[in-house]
């Protein structure tokens, strides 16, 4: 098992007072760049600000370091696809996959098994 996820996220800078709160992307080899958020503004059990250990559940964005995550050399969402938790998913644009209240257990699928993609792809 790879270490928890909730141990990567680092909350960027926030202006004194604001609820408004973002963790920095966890970036995967040279493939991914995964965004796992949780607050007010976003679509995580609860919808407040608290430590990242406090979450039932986040809202996650998936995008490759390159390009399009969709469709063309860089794609690789046809291979995703056929993972139990990639139906959480839509597309918010070619380049952007997004899924809400994604339970912590199902966040951390999602990061082991990009992180052996990621160890068993090579890069376009």
């Amino acid at each position: 098992m790879a270490q928890d996820f909730r141990t990567l996220l680092e909350e960027l800078s926030r202006p004194e007072g604001d609820d408004e709160r973002w963790f920095g992307d966890i970036r995967i080899g040279d493939w991914f760049f995964l965004s796992i958020q949780g607050g007010p503004d976003h679509e995580s059990i609860p919808r407040d600000t608290v430590g990242a250990m406090d979450y039932e559940a986040f809202e996650v964005s998936l995008q490759t370091v390159h390009g399009v995550i969709s469709y063309g050399k860089w794609g690789v969402w046809e291979q995703l696809a056929a993972k139990p938790w990639a139906s959480r998913f839509h597309k918010e644009t070619p380049m952007l996959m997004v899924a809400g209240e994604v339970p912590v257990a199902e966040v951390q699928r999602i990061y082991e098994d990009l992180l052996e993609f990621a160890r068993t792809h090579p890069v376009p």
